[in-house]
């Protein structure tokens, strides 16, 4: 008896510590979230009001904004997931190889990458190199649309680019429990 609340404590404590790292790596994808959530609350029941007054271009304008609102969490939500498993994989590599630029140029596509792989990083304390490779990139704290975006606009139209950015295989790490 004593052995399971122990590890039912672990549990709690890995998970809570996992939950914290999922937080930390995609803070401007949980606030992206949040914005989208207000977005879906207040549109929502401004479409729902006006539905009731018989006021019908309204709720299609509203009702079209409260859409968008739920799409934006669910396309943050899976973003962050990939980011996550993108952080465990990085940790990963790190821990296996030490710090090498090849490592990181395999996480430097978007600003979201960028930031998980920087936990990472700062996980194993080797973000003084990661912060000057991103400087000698040219990397700055406004560059979040990804690379690939910029250079050719067309690929949010590929089948491709959304499975990379928002289906990323799940990672199980090898040395780590968050």
């Amino acid at each position: 008896m004593e052995n399971l609340a122990v590890s039912d404590t672990n549990t709690i404590f890995i998970s809570y510590k996992r939950g914290c790292r999922y937080v930390k790596i995609a803070k401007l994808l949980h606030l992206i979230t949040l914005i989208a959530l207000v977005l879906f609350l207040v549109f929502g029941k401004m479409a729902i009001t006006a539905l009731g007054n018989g006021q019908g271009i309204h709720f299609f304008i509203y009702g079209c904004i409260t859409a968008y609102g739920i799409i934006l969490i669910v396309f943050a939500q899976l973003d962050a997931l990939s980011r996550f498993q993108n952080y465990k994989l990085a940790k990963d590599l790190f821990f296996e190889n030490g710090y090498k630029n090849r490592i990181v140029n395999l996480f430097v596509n978007s600003r979201c990458q960028r930031e998980a792989i920087k936990i990472a990083a700062i996980d194993l304390n080797i973000d003084k190199e990661l912060t000057a490779y991103y400087a000698n990139l040219g990397y700055r704290w406004f560059d979040v649309i990804p690379d690939v975006v910029i250079q050719k606009p067309g690929i949010l139209f590929t089948r491709l680019y959304w499975k990379n950015t928002l289906f990323i295989n799940p990672y199980t790490s090898k040395y780590f429990l968050w």
